[in-house]
């Protein structure tokens, strides 16, 4: 994959999460506390894929410099580690992405009526902001390579 190829890629990527991101602020508006299981499982699921496109952004970032993340336990840490580490993000975005992964590793191991509407909502809520923060990360980092 060259320069350009990458860009687009992460350029489609980023479509997607965006999209995506933008469902989960409408499925939280702001003064709702009540969520159908239907619901709560939804959320679980889009926030889980936006997890899984930024990951994807990343390992193809580390990919093009040519560092392989082994397909093992700790793989989905090690990606947000090892793009930290490179500087494509920085430590206050590495927190609040932590926090993410946090919910994907959660909720891959959990039945949905374990998940906390709440606290989902609150991840999703950021979403957007969360997206776009990464999106410019990544595109300035493109432009140091």
């Amino acid at each position: 994959m060259n320069k350009d190829e990458l860009l687009g890629y992460c350029r489609n990527e980023f479509e997607k999460m965006k999209d995506l991101a933008g469902t989960l602020s409408s499925l939280c508006p702001a003064g709702k506390t009540s969520y159908r299981l239907e619901e709560t499982a939804a959320i679980g699921a889009f926030l889980f894929s936006v997890y899984s496109g930024i990951e994807r952004v990343l390992e193809q970032l580390l990919l093009f410099d040519a560092l392989n993340i082994e397909k093992t336990e700790r793989r989905h840490p090690e990606i947000l580690k090892k793009a930290s580490e490179m500087g494509i993000v920085p430590p206050e975005l590495h927190a609040t992405l932590a926090g993410y992964l946090a919910f994907r590793e959660f909720f891959s191991d959990s039945y949905v009526t374990e998940l906390n509407s709440q606290k989902l909502c609150g991840l999703a809520r950021g979403g957007q902001e969360t997206v776009a923060r990464l999106e410019k990360e990544v595109y300035e980092y493109i432009e140091t390579i």
